[in-house]
């Protein structure tokens, strides 16, 4: 299973069915969120540390690897599809969320959760930083704290929609910021030889 050359709608569908299968007791909305918080703050984790934080969101302590027998490989490529993914490329970054043949109420659940899990996840990763952030970013965050405490019980309606899609951008590019104040690029190893300083 790889993000990197599947929609994130169908990366959904894989992890609910990993989700069912294994009686999860958490939404893999979350579990996506809480991936890309810890990221965010600067976190990566090991194939072991991994497969714990997932066995632990899912509330079992055993993958069911008789019906799916390489669920602990596909599950270690997905992390390293969603950590590469926002590192490469982070224009193409996106929340992964039930597609629009669910309810709306669903998917705004959905979000909520997303969020919450997002928040979880930087708040291990970057702890006490988070409080050293700017204005502007402590803003991002609070308004994160809110829309995690969304209220589901939305119409479904246009007007429903686009707000579902206005705010879903604007956790997005909130993430995004958040994920560049804790991840800076690598500076290239040399410099440009007209840049060195010259001795006399």
């Amino acid at each position: 299973m790889s993000e990197s050359t599947t929609s994130l709608d169908e990366a959904f569908e894989w992890l609910a069915n990993v989700y069912n299968i294994n009686g999860a007791i958490n939404h893999p909305s979350e579990l996506h969120g809480l991936i890309v918080g810890e990221l965010s703050g600067g976190l990566l984790r090991h194939q072991d540390s991994w497969l714990d934080l997932a066995l632990e969101h899912m509330g079992v302590e055993h993958l069911n690897i008789e019906k799916q027998p390489n669920l602990k490989e596909d599950l270690y490529t997905y992390y390293q599809d969603v950590a590469s993914g926002i590192e490469q490329d982070s224009s193409a970054f996106g929340i992964m969320l039930p597609d629009d043949d669910y309810p709306l109420t669903e998917r705004v659940e959905a979000l909520g959760l997303w969020v919450r899990g997002f928040l979880e996840g930087i708040a291990i990763a970057a702890n006490t930083a988070l409080n050293q952030v700017d204005d502007d970013l402590k803003e991002i965050l609070q308004d994160l704290v809110d829309i995690s405490q969304l209220d589901a019980r939305t119409e479904g309606s246009e007007t429903g929609e686009k707000e579902l899609f206005e705010v879903s951008e604007y956790v997005r590019i909130g993430v995004l910021n958040l994920y560049a104040e804790f991840n800076e690029p690598d500076l290239p190893e040399q410099q440009d030889e007209a840049a060195q300083p010259t001795l006399h």
